[in-house]
């Protein structure tokens, strides 16, 4: 695990984020990452705020009771993300996008991690991620998630595009960098509770010109951003596009493609 710098916790406090902190009752294990995402443990159960607690053994994110609260988990023994890891295949449409399915891809950098459900199949693929995420409570959940399962995978908490940008000259450069900004699926009428904890907890959403400008900087060989098949890319330069089942993956290859 990375530390953030001064200057990524002072942006996210600008974001006023709701404060979310960890249940009374923790395992050392669950303090240590609490400590080192600056999440505060709590001294008594608050059903009226955010907060990480275990459920059945599981780490889960509880949303306030006037939300709903509904309980948010990644479950990687079982349900559907478990599936999801166990059964992909470098010929899906994310892992081609990013090249997968021709070469080896030894390092990505996913910007936008949220819970890191697409960290977690890139990983299982045999990728190293290094997934960005600014909110401390997702980068706790995920981080949780990374021990339990040994998955390759560096959380590190700070602002996407600072952290681009700060790293776009580096020696070793990833190859590819992947965005997945949060959109809106306008055929629903119910946002998934997946989407609405993360918009709840992300604050403004981030500058998609500027986050894009930087993963180009950062990437050696491409940018991968998801976007809704209904949706415009976020540049018109698009290299080309690969479709899913309920997505589109725009791909802008980079001046050091091969």
């Amino acid at each position: 695990m990375k530390a953030a710098g001064p200057k990524q916790d002072q942006h996210t406090h600008m974001l006023e984020i709701p404060e979310v902190t960890l249940a009374p009752g923790a395992c050392d294990s669950d303090l240590l990452i609490a400590e080192h995402f600056l999440l505060k443990v709590a001294t008594t159960p608050l059903p009226e705020t955010w907060q990480l607690l275990r459920h059945g053994g599981r780490m889960t994110l509880q949303a306030p009771a006037d939300a709903g609260g509904y309980q948010l988990e990644l479950n990687l023994t079982e349900g559907p993300m478990a599936r999801r890891v166990r059964t992909a295949r470098r010929t899906d449409s994310l892992p081609r996008a990013i090249g997968m399915h021709r070469r080896r891809v030894e390092r990505i950098i996913d910007a936008t991690a949220g819970l890191g459900r697409d960290a977690m199949v890139l990983s299982a693929l045999g990728c190293a991620v290094t997934a960005i995420e600014r909110v401390p409570a997702l980068c706790f959940l995920l981080q949780v998630a990374v021990e339990e399962s040994a998955a390759n995978i560096d959380v590190v908490r700070g602002d996407a595009v600072e952290w681009l940008r700060a790293h776009a000259e580096g020696p070793d450069p990833a190859a590819v960098v992947y965005l997945d900004p949060m959109f809106s699926d306008p055929k629903k009428a119910q946002v998934k509770k997946e989407m609405q904890a993360c918009r709840a907890l992300a604050g403004p959403p981030t500058d998609t010109s500027a986050l894009l400008a930087a993963a180009r900087a950062a990437a050696r060989d491409r940018v991968v951003v998801k976007r809704h098949p209904q949706h415009p890319p976020l540049a018109d330069d698009v290299s080309f596009e690969v479709r899913g089942d309920r997505v589109r993956f725009d791909v802008y290859l980079t001046s050091g493609a091969s």
